[in-house]
């Protein structure tokens, strides 16, 4: 029975009554299959939405690795091309010293590979910076693998810490060599101006075999960092061709620390070499102290460098790209 209340109309009563009526003749089993219903299509519409989100990461993987291998087409090519600048300027250097004649001949050459290198600068540039907007685009399909990028990441003030200290013996555990992957050159600064012997890979000059050799036995008999720059050019396999000029084998021995085991480091030495690079001037303590860094502003490196070298990647402070 239903009383009417202080401020209740008729109507309402009768329409509270036609609720109740319906609401206790309801059927739950139809409430049940309505709930069973509502939840499959739920978990439909979610598959759809799990699915359709790994096909996209799929597609833009797919992207990024074809974006990758355009990069590294480009990186080659540029290689190749101050290859052939380095190879035409010591070409001039030797008509100049040999009074041969023809240096017109040879400037034009070194204007022309310079122009080539220019323009392919560009291109890699362009490469790099798609291949980086593309792997962002990854990141953001799939941000639970945004920090999956193997390595060391630090900042540039802790560059000392991490490289020259090696502050829990990160790269010691590791037993790769650092590759310092910095975008910004801020890194290779650092290091230049620090005490290392210190390689500018773009430099025809660095690279002669007998400066390199020199620089790697400085290196060893004081006890210092070596540093290859590597600049924005992939010029890891011309440093391992160089090395291998030095010495067969030199490459591999250096990366994989068997230079050091065994004085191994003694084969460097040559009849000519001062008095300060008598066998009995490398000390254990200062050998222990010996490094050799890879410092490049390529920000996507080839994954065999990666493989090769412990990648220590160099994070700019946030609100800087």
């Amino acid at each position: 029975m239903y009383f009417l209340q202080q401020g209740s109309t008729s109507s309402k009563v009768a329409s509270l009554a036609a609720v109740a009526s319906v609401l206790q003749s309801w059927d739950l089993s139809l409430t049940e299959a309505m709930l069973k219903n509502m939840e499959a299509e739920q978990q439909r519409r979610a598959q759809e939405a799990q699915k359709h989100k790994e096909n996209e990461a799929k597609r833009i993987n797919i992207k990024v690795q074809q974006l990758a291998k355009e990069q590294q087409k480009c990186q080659k090519e540029l290689q190749q091309a101050y290859c052939e600048l380095n190879r035409r300027i010591m070409e001039h250097d030797k008509c100049e010293r040999k009074f041969m004649g023809n240096t017109e001949l040879t400037l034009q050459a070194i204007k022309d590979a310079e122009a080539q290198v220019d323009r392919l600068q560009q291109e890699a540039q362009k490469a790099e910076e798609t291949l980086a907007m593309a792997r962002l685009e990854l990141r953001e399909q799939t941000p639970e693998d945004e920090d999956t990028e193997p390595g060391l990441k630090c900042r540039v003030t802790e560059l000392h810490d991490v490289l020259m200290k090696d502050v829990g013996d990160r790269i010691r555990a590791d037993g790769r060599w650092p590759l310092v992957i910095d975008p910004s050159g801020q890194a290779a600064t650092f290091l230049r101006y620090q005490d290392t012997n210190y390689v500018d890979t773009l430099n025809p000059e660095h690279l002669r075999p007998e400066r390199i050799r020199l620089a790697l036995l400085g290196a060893l008999r004081y006890g210092k960092p070596l540093v290859f720059d590597l600049r924005q050019v992939n010029l890891f396999p011309v440093v391992q061709q160089q090395l291998e000029v030095v010495q067969t084998g030199l490459a591999q021995a250096l990366l994989n620390r068997g230079l050091l085991a065994k004085e191994g480091y003694l084969s460097l030495l040559r009849p000519t070499d001062g008095p300060e690079y008598d066998p009995s001037q490398f000390q254990e303590a200062r050998l222990e102290n010996f490094r050799l860094f890879f410092v490049t502003q390529v920000k996507w490196p080839p994954a065999d460098q990666l493989q090769t070298l412990l990648p220590v990647r160099v994070q700019m402070p946030s609100g800087r790209f």
